[in-house]
């Protein structure tokens, strides 16, 4: 396992979150509240596992249930303070490691990664 990839996951285990935790936060910090089929189906994962995942969340403070105003017999979950900012610490730790191999690279390295980056870039921006 590379270092970026062991600083992420020692930080994940230091927060004590697990992965799928994290893609619901991440998910939620860039979204309004939402269902948890919702955001099992955004996430691709089965209803049980976002659903122990949103229990787990709830309990810590990270994510909060709230009523849905459309159907008062729903319950949307959304991101606390708490929990943005345990999901900002998280990438504050990827982000220091992507930087670090990427001041590894020499300058050919760096133009060959974004030309191959650059397609992709223009696919995700249209």
């Amino acid at each position: 396992m590379s270092a970026t990839s062991h600083d992420f996951f020692a930080a994940l285990d230091a927060a004590g979150l697990s992965f799928t935790q994290v893609k619901c936060l991440g998910l939620l910090s860039d979204a309004d509240a939402m269902s948890v089929s919702g955001l099992s189906e955004e996430l691709v994962l089965s209803l049980p596992a976002a659903s122990r995942a949103v229990d787990a969340l709830v309990q810590r403070g990270e994510l909060a249930r709230v009523e849905d105003t459309r159907d008062r017999r729903s319950k949307l979950v959304s991101i606390t303070p708490r929990g943005r900012q345990s999901f900002e610490k998280l990438i504050a730790v990827r982000r220091a490691g992507v930087e670090r191999l990427l001041a590894e690279l020499d300058p050919p390295e760096l133009e060959a990664l974004a030309a191959a980056l650059s397609p992709i870039v223009e696919r995700l921006e249209s």
